[in-house]
């Protein structure tokens, strides 16, 4: 069996160039420029190299960006201080929390301080639940995670099927993560048609290796590298693997003296070649495409900023 790949590179450069382009546009039409601002934090293993790629990403969709870089001894209060003073700034129209955030932070009473025009993930608590509960209120933007994963989904052409189980398979530490959890059945909300099954499995359940022999669909959000064995796999299994982890930072080939890292999520590619039906691999995959949909959303922020100001 071939296992199909999905890399999402031609997507997010598609995304890319409509933002920019549209950007463009609107700056030449009102004289204005999106603003968004990065908050991170520098003991977050992956920040120094994610961090630079948002920024590099957004200025070269037209964006003006600032970057807010805090230890991680940061309090809540002065975290509540900066985001007060970014939702009251008109030059910032979209306002991402770069998780995951240190351990003694509240990641959901921080998100929920965010303004939700200005929260352009979809992690702000009103607007996951607006992707549950549509009915209760209009949600301002699309969640970014399942959005990227439906586009990649349909430019490759993948469809599936009904009567699937999807597994999701999470470490203990992601259970006990309120926003992740929450982040996790909201996006599942949207992605897992409604005549599948859908089990959201902790990593350390005693049965968990009988749920992934089961899944037709297999979603990996773990930090430990490359965990998930062929021999619990369904052959045809589609994986999706969402988390980024940090395993080593080794010279680059063209410049020596710069390091660059090495990332592995909680699949190793190779190892399901062959066993996999399709796989969206880390790294690449579903989060090439995330910054792209985030991009997207922060123009439409933009967008409704010159609409309510005219």
């Amino acid at each position: 069996m071939e296992t199909k790949i999905i890399k999402g590179d031609s997507l997010k450069d598609k995304i890319f160039l409509e933002v920019a382009t549209e950007v463009a546009r609107l700056q030449g039409q009102y004289n204005k420029t999106p603003g968004i601002t990065f908050i991170g934090f520098s003991g977050v293993p992956l920040s120094k190299y994610v961090i630079p790629l948002h920024v590099q990403a957004a200025e070269a969709a037209g964006f003006f960006v600032k970057t807010e870089i805090r230890d991680d001894t940061a309090t809540e209060e002065e975290l509540f201080k900066l985001i007060d003073d970014l939702n009251v700034n008109n030059d910032i129209h979209a306002i991402l929390l770069l998780q995951p955030l240190p351990a003694h932070l509240n990641p959901v009473r921080i998100m929920n301080h965010i303004d939700r025009r200005k929260e352009v993930e979809g992690f702000h608590p009103q607007n996951m639940l607006s992707t549950l509960v549509p009915d209760i209120q209009t949600n301002l933007y699309p969640m970014c995670l399942p959005t990227a994963l439906i586009e990649m989904f349909n430019d490759a052409g993948v469809e599936f099927t009904h009567d699937q189980e999807w597994v999701f398979i999470l470490d203990d530490e992601f259970f006990a993560n309120t926003l992740t959890h929450m982040v996790v059945r909201t996006a599942a909300s949207v992605v897992v048609p409604h005549d599948c099954a859908l089990s959201i499995i902790n990593r350390n359940y005693s049965k968990m290796t009988d749920f992934c022999k089961r899944a037709d669909v297999l979603v990996v959000v773990t930090k430990t590298p490359e965990y998930i064995q062929p021999g619990w796999l369904k052959p045809g299994v589609c994986i999706i693997d969402i988390y980024s982890n940090l395993v080593k930072e080794v010279p680059s080939k063209s410049d020596p003296n710069k390091l660059v890292p090495v990332i592995r999520g909680g699949v190793n590619v190779e190892s399901v070649k062959n066993i996999a039906g399709v796989f969206l691999p880390i790294p690449g995959g579903l989060m090439t495409v995330v910054l792209g949909i985030l991009l997207r959303n922060a123009l439409i922020s933009f967008r409704y900023s010159l609409e309510t100001n005219q």
